[in-house]
């Protein structure tokens, strides 16, 4: 896909501060995708509301810069730039977000200069994107899988946004892997079976985390949840405020999404599975009313009914809780949930690359990866990379990178 091509010339940087300003900005995406076969929009007043710092709670807690291309008075691009609560003031991680942009590298190096000098002032040393904005929400940059369209949570882009970043000084640190299961193939069934045998020998069960009591599950959710990824790279732990607003996102989508795996009544390990409502939320192209009727509401409606898939967004056991069985039992569990709902897939995603612990089962239970997402890192002090990205950077990326890009 090419996004609509601009008149070549400088481009005007500006920091939004106005509502103008902001319309242009959420706007964006809606002209640069509009004749995109694959790209679902997201309802405009949920964009609305989740950029708006004052309703979202990290971004009321993070400092934030948003910055707009502009030719003329068209918008041709734009970022943002965070600085999140999420790490210790001495080593401030910077992160960019929410990129679009027409293919013009003049374009996109003038954003990406203007939100690293943003950052440079705020005393930020490294910066990694694409964030959207932290890794609790979208994140990394599509560079492989672009035939179809994204599940509910993940982003898409077109291909050559990973040109974009490369030559605005980007260095590739990590990849994102979505899986792909077939919930009725003979490896799943043969897997179910497995989990069924684990779950009785082991005194396992799966149970639907219970909404009436909101708070004691949501604390008890965030407490797997840490405990299980809190030694994955880029990690950092939710604040309360935050992992409360995803709570509550999760228990509308999916009020039976969240499975709690116990052993011998104590929790062990949780999983969260989502419809994959893009598929609902496509036709309505991103609004809810047209001409005051709510035309966009009703095709939400209509295509609930057409929802065929669905994503495992999050799976874990803590290292020490891990009982044999235990993270088996919450797929297993997943895919029979999907079975029932008569889903012809189940999306897993996303696994960093190097997990060997999610992904050698998943390969086994016969799924196959179909999207890559990557992330990029960059010195702040610097144009070119350096010893300071050492942490960020992932040798096993310098094959993929030429491969995917």
């Amino acid at each position: 896909m090419r996004a609509p091509q601009t008149p070549q010339g400088a481009a005007d940087i500006v920091m939004v501060r106005s509502r103008a300003d902001m319309d242009d900005f959420i706007r964006l995406p809606y002209q640069l995708y509009r004749a995109h076969p694959h790209w679902v929009a997201p309802l405009e007043v949920e964009r609305r509301q989740f950029l708006i710092p004052r309703r979202n709670p990290y971004l009321r807690q993070s400092d934030v810069g948003y910055f707009l291309a502009r030719r003329g008075r068209a918008p041709v691009g734009r970022v943002a730039a965070i600085i999140g609560p999420d790490g210790p003031a001495s080593q401030r991680q910077g992160y960019v977000g929410f990129f679009e942009c027409t293919e013009d590298p003049a374009v996109a190096r003038a954003l990406w200069e203007q939100a690293v000098a943003w950052l440079r002032e705020r005393d930020v040393q490294t910066v990694t994107g694409p964030m959207n904005p932290n890794m609790h929400h979208e994140c990394g940059l599509l560079v492989d899988g672009f035939g179809d369209a994204p599940r509910i949570g993940m982003p898409y882009n077109p291909p050559y946004y990973a040109d974009l970043f490369v030559a605005g000084g980007f260095t590739p640190v990590k990849d994102l892997l979505s899986w792909r299961l077939s919930p009725t193939s003979r490896k799943v069934r043969q897997l179910t079976g497995f989990a069924d045998m684990l779950k009785l020998k082991h005194g396992l069960t799966v149970r639907l985390a219970d909404w009436r009591c909101f708070r004691s599950e949501s604390d008890l959710v965030r407490e797997l949840y840490h405990a299980c990824w809190q030694d994955n790279w880029g990690f950092a732990p939710a604040t309360d405020a935050e992992f409360t607003y995803l709570a509550r996102q999760v228990r509308l989508l999916a009020p039976t999404g969240v499975r709690i795996v116990e052993h011998e009544g104590t929790p062990v390990g949780f999983s969260i599975l989502l419809p994959d409502f893009n598929q609902a939320l496509a036709p309505a192209r991103g609004r809810l009313t047209r001409y005051g009727w709510p035309v966009g509401a009703w095709r939400v409606w209509r295509g609930r009914r057409a929802i065929t898939r669905g994503r495992l967004m999050a799976l874990g056991v803590p290292e020490d809780n891990r009982v044999k069985g235990a993270a088996l039992a919450l797929l297993s569990d997943a895919l029979d949930m999907a079975r029932k709902h008569s889903w012809n897939e189940v999306d897993v995603s996303w696994v960093l690359e190097d997990n060997q612990a999610a992904n050698k089962p998943l390969a086994a239970a016969g799924a196959t990866i179909h999207k890559r997402h990557r992330l990029y890192a960059r010195c702040v002090r610097h144009s070119e990379p350096c010893s300071c990205l050492a942490a960020h950077a992932h040798p096993a990326l310098e094959a993929t990178h030429a491969a995917y890009v």
